[in-house]
């Protein structure tokens, strides 16, 4: 996803937590609002200064044995509709109203060498979150105000060491940032190539020469349709004479953009978040099993059907992003649309969710 997607997921993820009212997230809202400004940014980056791409925000699956190394015989592996169903909570629209009928998920399949860490770089940033709420100034009670009460800093050197804070203080900003760049694996986890190695020049495991089996021009043209799908920049970049609302960002949308979450009620998000659910990595796990699941089904067709349909010179690999008009032609649109506006339903429920577990692992300790 492109910075637009991934401001606008963040945005509505938030304001997702909000119309939850569950127990303790009013302090939670209060943080993250604070630093409304820093979402257009946060959420990106890990694209533009932490630059983890190569293995951060990718988890790419597959089930040849060409690819990773006698697949086909770990049944452990092989994990099924149902048990993937059993194992995440909520509703998923990309497992439940895709791929019930999934060929891919009763094959053995499961993360090439070198084929990416996404969920690693989840539960790493979730634990850090709620280390640094724990080694800072919770209740983060200065940074609501625009100055630091004079009665706090007057005299500093004259108060005794004992009731000084002496701890390694993470500030309010730095754990909201943490909160934002988050968001970022946790959607790109819900990309369907992010999680599927034809996505990506591979080795086959006898030494063979590096393949791909997707056109590089897909995946970067998937995306920037999707980006098309939101307003404009200067409505994501928000500072303190933006007169619009967070519901009102999130909810008005161009007039012929793709994501119908707030006028479908097919797309309606879940207000319901946990406490006991899966950790980060398990539940990382099983969102990349799903996309990679999905983009299996999504895009079938081989690299040479693909050729055939859009031409040579669209599937080179210095080719530029395809075009609305190409992809349509590979997936069709009617299934483009709808798995899109899946996709980002499940993003949105997703980061909502693990936002919520590092607050409440944090507030009920």
């Amino acid at each position: 996803m492109k910075q637009k997607a991934h401001a606008w997921v963040a945005l509505r993820a938030l304001k997702l937590v909000d119309d939850s009212k569950i127990e303790n997230t009013d302090s939670l809202i209060q943080l993250l609002t604070y630093y409304l400004s820093d979402i257009w940014n946060g959420a990106w980056l890990p694209d533009t200064l932490i630059r983890d791409m190569s293995y951060g925000h990718i988890f790419k699956m597959d089930s040849s044995d060409r690819f990773v190394s006698d697949i086909s015989y770990h049944d452990s592996l092989q994990v099924s509709y149902d048990e993937l169903k059993s194992e995440t909570m909520g509703k998923r629209l990309c497992l439940e109203s895709y791929l019930e009928d999934s060929e891919e998920l009763e094959k053995p399949y499961w993360v090439a060498s070198r084929g990416g860490k996404l969920p690693d770089r989840v539960i790493a940033l979730n634990h850090m979150i709620i280390d640094m709420l724990k080694m800072g100034d919770f209740p983060l009670a200065f940074y609501v105000k625009k100055e630091t009460p004079d009665e706090y800093m007057d005299y500093l050197t004259k108060k005794k060491v004992k009731d000084l804070s002496l701890s390694p203080n993470f500030s309010a900003r730095q754990i909201a940032l943490t909160f934002f760049m988050v968001s970022h694996y946790i959607c790109d986890a819900h990309m369907p190539l992010h999680c599927d190695l034809r996505d990506m020049f591979s080795e086959t495991v006898d030494g063979g020469t590096k393949e791909r089996r997707l056109p590089k021009s897909l995946h970067p043209g998937i995306e920037a349709v999707w980006e098309k799908s939101f307003r404009s920049k200067s409505r994501f970049t928000i500072h303190k004479y933006t007169k619009e609302s967070v519901e009102k960002i999130t909810t008005d949308m161009p007039k012929n953009s793709l994501i119908e979450i707030d006028k479908d009620p097919k797309y309606k998000l879940s207000t319901k978040l946990y406490k006991s659910m899966p950790n980060e990595w398990d539940e990382m796990v099983n969102i990349c099993r799903i996309s990679y699941a999905v983009s299996r089904k999504w895009i079938p067709k081989s690299f040479a059907e693909i050729q055939s349909i859009i031409g040579t010179k669209k599937c080179e690999k210095d080719a530029s992003p395809l075009k609305y008009e190409d992809i349509i032609k590979i997936i069709g649109e009617d299934e483009f649309k709808i798995v899109t506006n899946q996709i980002f339903h499940d993003a949105v429920e997703s980061v909502a969710r693990l936002w919520y577990r590092a607050w409440d692992i944090f507030t009920r300790k």
